[in-house]
């Protein structure tokens, strides 16, 4: 009996140990938010905010991409009808960067560029850099083509 009952005093001087040990690391917020992919302020449309349609990942550029749409664009995405005029749709792209915290995984790293198309208006504005600023070129045609990700 008295075996068994030092056993179990052992074991949970040992779990109370590895869990005071832990404890004791603080972490910072860097640690917490991926804050080298935040998007600075200065974009016409709060593209975060919005609901996600469509995600992709370009290997051979290391970059990943996320399509968001205002609500218009996101029911006409669920509803599988072309985007009604007015839409809004943001596509973010980031560099491709290694997660610090799960071994093999890819997070967002810095943004590369943002890219509006308001449908049906003939607007389209492309972003790059930081502090953004408009850039020539635009994917209009080949951002309301892209396919939305199945939604359960």
């Amino acid at each position: 009996m008295r075996t068994s009952m030092s056993m179990s005093m052992t074991a949970v001087a040992a779990l109370l140990l590895a869990f005071l040990c832990g404890c004791r690391q603080k972490t910072a917020a860097g640690d917490l938010y991926d804050l080298p992919a935040a998007l600075r302020s200065g974009l016409p449309y709060p593209v975060l905010r919005w609901r996600i349609i469509t995600t992709y990942v370009d290997r051979n550029t290391s970059t990943m991409a996320t399509l968001f749409g205002d609500d218009a664009a996101v029911e006409a995405a669920k509803a599988g009808i072309a985007y009604p005029a007015g839409a809004v749709l943001g596509l973010v792209t980031w560099r491709e960067s290694e997660d610090p915290h799960w071994f093999g995984a890819r997070i967002p790293g810095r943004p590369v560029s943002v890219e509006f198309v308001v449908v049906g208006r003939g607007v389209d504005e492309t972003f790059t850099g930081t502090p953004w600023r408009e850039a020539p070129g635009s994917m209009a045609k080949q951002i309301q083509q892209m396919r939305p990700a199945p939604v359960p």
